[in-house]
């Protein structure tokens, strides 16, 4: 398959030759505007008396190629209001540039749009996935977003549920507070904030979110290595962003098992010029637990602020203060117990399904603080200078994480983690020159930048057995106290560890001709550390340094100017490794481990973006794996692992008939070590499953008393995948089913949300019971 990819894209080239520009022609460029001088997107316009027509983009902008020169005239319109014309005169290898105006403002247009229901889950326009003006059709990466529209319309409470509109997302949790999910058969539970790494502590509240984007495959080129970024990919959470009016909204929500949230949204212009612009976003939530013991609060305060000092500089400081306090615990089954544990899938375990197997004092309390800065100056008309700073900083007040390890069919320890306090901390400090630019006839799009990355943690912590039950029976208490004792007793470790990552990359796409880009970029790394400072001992173990290149190749070729493209990619991904000690005591040197990835595919927006989404086929190789080998009896690493993950992709995002708005998706991934010691040799990864699936179909009624009105069903379905690493015991798969009814006005909206409505019994990634079926009721009020 890799050859394959590699022809074609040796074949682009010779495509676009086949589709040079025609001499005898024009091109029609514009951009729409609003009243209050906004981009105008979603808005349509023809040339009169000609079958072309297209959809603005989301910065206003239009495109009109191969047109026949003459003179003709441009129809704008937009449902609700008059049809603007202008005319506009086409001369032979000439672009006519159009600027139009329309009569409504920006905030008018929003309204528009939604109410006549355009394809409003498509827009992936971003600002961080290229870090470059790089549209989706003309990236040869391939991501996917869930924005807020989505976000609101599912009534997500939680960022689990976000992720399951991603093809191929599997969602997962850290019992330490931080939501993922798995990317082509990679798991991570941090992501990126704003396109900036943070704190391994993420108890993120999902009302801060404007959108969630999804990029896939190895990232290294412009995200670099950091416990944010897998093989799989990078998935970065959008903070919401002051604007230029007035608005507010406050909204409670109540539901099944003791549900509450209270949230507000605020935004206000500060001055009368609407140069400094505040937006606050607040929430409360508390819910109980369909099991015997259980429960989760979190709570929320955001301020962001923008100040537009002039027309080429603008600064941005976002903030986040969220706390959190929660029961969870995890499931394992020891590999020497394996044998020992009869059952081959998960569901068939005797576990009781509605039993905690705690008490709601072995609880975790933790918290995050983000401050976030920008600073944008417009160099000239074709560069920007762009300054981001991220100060992260995740904590616990404590952490009792209890893990029932199975030890037969019948009986399992308690083993608890007690964590108490503990910090980890991330700095960022990133540089980026954004250029959009001409050399002779070639257009590039490009980046420079460079990043500083510091982050920290400080460590204080014990791992003790509290006892060993027998499930078929009453079980004993258990409580903080003896979990104390027996810490002090075992004693706790505490560690510090510090690491450096200092960074350079450069990013370019270039048009070849209008129809073909290509995409070259690199990124040099400098990783350095002083190794874990170990209080116990008094001495630092670990230090190293390490250097490492990643590279990024990419092109795509456009059948159809912004409807239609082909594109390949090869990617590059890595993570620093360091020393390790021999059992003869020697010390080994490893090199960084690296996934490098090929993938082609199509891209698509069709019939005026009504039908958009993409297939892609991907090959990931991971390289410079550790695995053990015994010489002598003695356990040596060696560095010669490899794994290979391999997989197809589909997104759909519909938009059929006005009003009804579609997406689904669908992810083969199979994910398995080729060269790994004997445990692991052949194995896939585990809670990777093979197929995953997901559709939302919503519709909304746009005329008529009930204009408002909508109704929005759908599904996932997540394979069946192995638990553990020896491949012996399945996790089942599973099949959720949900459904919502609303009704949206100018000044409020009501919402009815059903979850897991066939009352699937599933399990997540620690062998954690999930919500049986649950109701949700909401009412928003808008200002």
């Amino acid at each position: 398959m890799k050859q394959l990819i590699c022809l074609l894209l040796m074949a682009f080239p010779f495509l676009a030759f086949s589709k040079a520009i025609d001499p005898e022609s024009g091109t029609i460029k514009g951009q729409v505007t609003t009243s209050d001088n906004k981009p105008a997107s979603f808005v349509h316009v023809v040339i009169k008396g000609t079958r072309k027509n297209v959809i603005t983009e989301d910065n206003g902008s239009f495109l009109f190629s191969k047109i026949a020169p003459g003179t003709y005239q441009l129809e704008v319109s937009l449902v609700g209001y008059e049809t603007l014309r202008q005319q506009v005169v086409v001369e032979k290898d000439k672009i006519t540039a159009v600027a139009v105006q329309l009569t409504v403002s920006n905030t008018q247009l929003e309204e528009v749009t939604v109410t006549n229901a355009r394809n409003k889950f498509a827009d992936k326009t971003s600002e961080q996935v290229a870090r470059m003006p790089l549209r989706n059709l003309e990236n040869p990466q391939v991501y996917n977003v869930v924005d807020r529209q989505l976000i609101q319309e599912q009534m997500a409470t939680e960022r689990t549920e976000l992720f399951r509109n991603i093809p191929g997302a599997v969602p997962n949790f850290s019992a330490g507070g931080s939501q993922g999910f798995s990317m082509r058969g990679f798991t991570t539970t941090i992501g990126m904030r704003n396109g900036m790494a943070t704190s391994a502590i993420v108890p993120l509240n999902p009302i801060i979110i404007e959108r969630v984007e999804a990029i896939k495959g190895p990232a290294g080129t412009l995200f670099g290595s950091n416990r944010n970024t897998t093989f799989g990919g990078v998935y970065n959470y959008v903070t919401k962003k002051p604007y230029a009016d007035f608005g507010a909204e406050i909204s409670a929500t109540g539901g099944s098992f003791e549900f509450s949230r209270l949230t507000a949204d605020v935004n206000t212009p500060l001055n009368k010029d609407k140069t400094l612009l505040l937006r606050v976003n607040a929430g409360l939530q508390s819910e109980g637990s369909f099991q015997d013991q259980g429960f989760g609060k979190i709570q929320t305060f955001a301020p962001s602020f923008t100040y537009l000092a002039s027309d080429r500089l603008k600064f941005t400081i976002d903030a986040e203060f969220t706390r959190g306090n929660y029961t969870t615990s995890a499931f394992a089954i020891p590999v020497a117990a394996i044998n020992n544990v009869t059952v081959r899938n998960f569901k068939d375990l005797p576990l009781g399904y509605k039993s905690s197997y705690i008490n709601n004092s072995i609880d975790i309390s933790n918290g995050i603080d983000n401050i976030q800065f920008q600073m944008e100056y417009k160099l000239s008309d074709q560069w920007k200078s762009q300054t981001n700073y991220l100060y992260s900083n995740g904590f616990y007040k404590h952490l009792y994480w209890t893990t029932f390890n199975m030890l037969t069919d019948s009986t399992f320890s308690r083993s608890v983690r007690n964590q108490t306090p503990e910090t980890f901390g991330n700095t960022e400090l990133q540089q980026n020159f954004i250029g959009d630019f001409h050399i002779g006839s070639l257009r590039n799009r490009m980046v420079i930048g460079i990043d500083y990355n510091y982050n920290y943690n400080e460590l204080y912590r014990a791992t003790v057995t509290y006892d060993t039950v027998n499930i078929r029976r009453p079980l004993n208490g258990i409580n903080t106290d003896r979990i104390d004792a027996l810490s002090s007793q075992a004693g706790y470790n505490a560690t510090t560890t510090k690491t450096v990552n200092a960074s350079a990359y450069i990013s370019d796409a270039i048009n070849i001709t209008p129809e073909l880009i290509a995409m070259a970029s690199v990124r040099v790394d400098r990783y350095s550390t002083d190794g874990t400072f170990t209080q116990r001992t008094g001495l630092y173990g670990g230090a190293y340094k390490q250097t490492s290149v990643s590279p990024k190749f990419g092109l795509v070729y456009q059948l159809l100017h912004n409807k239609l493209t082909l594109f390949g990619n090869y990617m590059n991904g890595f993570v620093n490794q360091g020393p390790a000690s021999q059992p003869d005591g020697s010390i080994l040197i490893l090199k960084p481990q690296y996934g490098n990835q090929w993938e082609g595919g199509v891209k698509f927006a069709l019939l005026n973006n009504k039908i958009s989404g993409g297939v892609s086929y991907y090959n990931i190789d991971v390289t410079n794996s550790t695995r053990t080998e015994s010489i002598n009896n003695m356990n040596f690493t060696v560095q010669d692992g490899t794994q290979r993950s391999r997989g197809v992709e589909v997104e759909l995002i519909a938009n059929p008939v006005a009003g009804l708005n579609i997406v689904a998706g669908y992810a083969y991934n199979k994910n398995d070590y080729t060269k790994a010691s004997a445990a692991l040799q052949g194995k896939q990864v585990i809670y990777s499953p093979n197929n995953v699936g997901n559709i939302w179909a919503s519709y909304v009624i746009t005329k008529g008393s009930v204009k408002g009105l909508g109704f929005g069903a759908g599904g996932n379905y997540v394979g069946e995948c192995w638990f553990e690493a020896s491949n012996t015991i399945k996790m089942p798969s599973y099949t959720l089913v949900g459904a919502t009814v609303f009704f949206d006005q100018k000044s409020y909206r009501i919402a009815l949300k059903g979850n897991n409505l066939t009352d699937q019994k599933y399990w997540n990634n620690n062998g954690t019971p999930q919500k049986p079926i649950n109701f949700l009721a909401s009412v928003t009020f808008k200002f």
